[in-house]
Parts: C-alpha cells; structure tokens; sequence
C-alpha cells in the first residue's frame, strides 16, 4: 500500500504550536541567574569581551559598570550624557555572528526606561531612611577626591521578558544557547575620555579646571549576570515527554541597532530624511540632535514627519513640543533631554510592507560638528535555526 504523503504543518498552525509552547515554558521552565564575573579593561578606549555561557534559553543580561576615578582642583561637572557614555558601545553577537544589540550605553539606558517604562534605577525617594539600604543608582561623583562611577544597565535579548509578569512577556529574539557550537559574547568598547571641557562626549566636561583620572585601575570594569530559562520536559496529549521550545521566537531576532550617526545634509530649514531599516518589523525608534558638542532639547529642530514612500505623509509633529508632549505623556515624566523616541509596538511598521519609510527632522540651529544619533527597535526572521536548536527535540 502507498504511505500517506505527510502535508506540512500551516505557518497558522506553526504561530499556535509556538504560542502553546512559549506559554508552556514560562509556567514551567526553571529560571536562572547566572553571574558571569568581572572583567576589566586594560585601558580606556579598549574594548572587553566577555562569554555568554551555554545554556538554556538567553532572555537577557544585567550590567553592573564600575570605574573609580580621581577629580582634582576644581568641582566637575557631568556631561549631559554621563555616566552612562562611559560606556561607548555594547555589541552581543550570538552563535552564527548575528549582531543582536549594537548601542551606546545611553542609547541602553534609555531603551530601559522606555521598556519598563520608568526612568530605569534611579531612586525617587526623598531621603534615605536609616536603615533602608536604599541603593544609589547612579553613582557620579563630582567632588574633588576619590569618588567611583557605576550604574546598571539591562541589556534585553528577548523582546520582552518580565518574569514576575507572565501575560507581558513576550520571548521573541531569544537565544537557544544549549548548544555546543559556536560562541555568544557580549563585548563594550569604553569611552576613551573622561573629561574634556565642553565636550558632550567625555563623561565629564567642566569646569575648565577640573582633571578626573582613573583611581588605581587599569580601565572601567563590567560585572555581567546571564538570565536564562531552563526548558523542563512536559507531557504532550499522548502522554509522550518533550521540551516547550518555542521555536519562531528562537528564529526570531530582537534587535537594537544603534550607534548610528549621520552627518550628511543637515541645513538650517531643510528637511533631513533619516531612512528605516529595510525587511524589519520596526518596533520603535530613538533620536538625538548633536551641534557644538551640545545637545539642545526642543529649540533647535521645529518639526519631524514619518513619510512613506516619499510623499504619503503617516504623522507629522509641528511644533517639537508636541511630540516632547507625547513622550511625557507616555513616560509619566520628561525623559533625557535632547532625545525623542517613536514606539510602534501596537502596530509595527513594516517595512517590506510599506515600502520606503523615513523620519524627516528640519533642524532650526547648526553649530560645529553637527550629527544626529539613531537607533531602531526591531524584529525580523533568520530563516533558519541556530547551530544546535535541534537538539531541544
């Protein structure tokens, strides 16, 4: 007798098996915490790397950033970037050399904030109670002396994982790191200037004064802990043992990719278009406005339009003000100034859907050096497995 040809599972039916099978993990899987140790680097400027172990499913890492620095002759004072440009660059590249977050670690902090959303870690009480153990975050000492720098940052690899809240969570982009191929790392280049006067990008910029050098260190230091779920066999219908393992969110990546800046046709009162990125589920966007080393939120752009296709016009925000409305809005309170974000999360914008998408931003004051700063929030599928999925069975 011919044997029954095997029909394909429906990409419908595929969506469903992945939602049983992520609900089923979150409810069972064991969670873990995995503290990944210290690394220090060798200088400022240098870049340190550090292995993300293999196993279980990745969902995020935490960043615990530590620099102690001495600050003689005068008082300083921060950049309006510190203290989180100490940190220039975070990349985590996954099995096969997919980079999966490439941002600064501003761009993290306020990706954080938008994420939770509250101004990610910083201590809103009035006054320490005695006793309280209240956890100062962020540190950035500014007194002449020996003070140190350090702050948190989540860095997500999921594109939602709130582990105490499973109805939020949401586990597309993570890492089937049980595998015994490849590496997973998470590398930070260091910022090679602590203090500069007038410079937005030193962690410290006045007063003309004032020096901050390292204390005793080498370079900043970087503690990393690996959250991570480990699948538990289930039981299906049949009765028969197998993993949960949510195999499109695995296919999926989760993707911040920041650290962009462009420099090219900025003019006082002309349209600067800024392009999305193509074949990408854009969840979210991030912009800031860079000139004479200074960021001036609000008075030196007058408007922003998302285009389509180079004239279908989706939104447009004229005065500035109304979209730093929106962000307050959203967030509760006003985020860093000079930042301006778009969250798409109830309706991606699609690009291989809409075609040609752009942020168009009219600049009403250049000074030196101008540049704008972008990041985009999105998702897009591999297409293939990484190295050693199959063994989840």
């Amino acid at each position: 007798m011919p044997v029954a040809a095997q029909t394909q599972p429906t990409r419908q039916q595929l969506a469903a098996a992945n939602t049983a099978n992520r609900s089923m993990l979150i409810s069972t899987g064991i969670r873990f915490r995995k503290n990944l140790g210290v690394t220090t680097a060798p200088s400022l400027g240098a870049t340190t790397r550090t292995k993300i172990f293999n196993v279980g499913i990745t969902t995020s890492l935490r960043l615990l950033v530590t620099c102690p620095v001495t600050i003689g002759t005068a008082i300083a004072t921060p950049s309006s970037r510190a203290p989180y440009n100490l940190v220039s660059n975070i990349l985590v590249t996954d099995y096969d050399n997919t980079n999966r977050i490439n941002v600064s670690g501003l761009q993290m902090f306020l990706l954080d904030s938008l994420r939770y959303p509250l101004v990610y870690g910083y201590n809103n009480a009035v006054a320490a109670q005695a006793g309280a153990g209240l956890v100062t975050n962020p540190s950035l000492p500014t007194a002449i002396g020996n003070g140190t720098i350090s702050f948190y940052l989540d860095v997500p690899i999921a594109q939602n994982d709130h582990e105490d809240d499973g109805f939020r969570q949401d586990l597309t982009g993570s890492v089937y790191s049980q595998t015994g191929v490849g590496d997973f790392y998470c590398s930070i280049t260091w910022n090679t200037t602590l203090y500069a006067n007038g410079n937005v990008e030193a962690v410290f910029n006045g007063a003309a004064t004032t020096t901050v050098v390292l204390n005793g260190v080498t370079g900043p230091s970087v503690q990393i802990w690996q959250n991570y779920i480990l699948p538990q066999p289930v039981a299906n219908a049949k009765g028969q043992a197998y993993l949960p393992i949510p195999s499109i969110d695995l296919v999926n990546v989760y993707e911040l990719n920041g650290n962009f800046r462009t420099t090219d046709n900025i003019a006082i009162g002309q349209e600067k278009l800024i392009n999305f990125p193509n074949v990408r589920r854009v969840l979210g966007m991030v912009l800031n406005y860079v000139q004479n080393g200074a960021m001036n939120p609000g008075t030196d752009l007058t408007q922003f339009r998302l285009i389509v296709n180079g004239n279908n016009i989706l939104k447009e925000w004229n005065p500035v003000s109304s979209q730093i409305l929106e962000q307050r809005v959203a967030e509760g309170c006003d985020i860093w100034p000079g930042f301006y974000f778009w969250r798409f999360l109830s309706s991606p914008i699609v690009t291989n859907i809409y075609g040609n998408v752009q942020l168009g931003v009219i600049p009403s004051a250049i000074a030196s050096s101008p540049y704008f700063e972008v990041l985009f929030e999105s998702t897009y599928e591999k297409g293939a497995p990484l190295p050693g999925m199959a063994q989840a069975g």
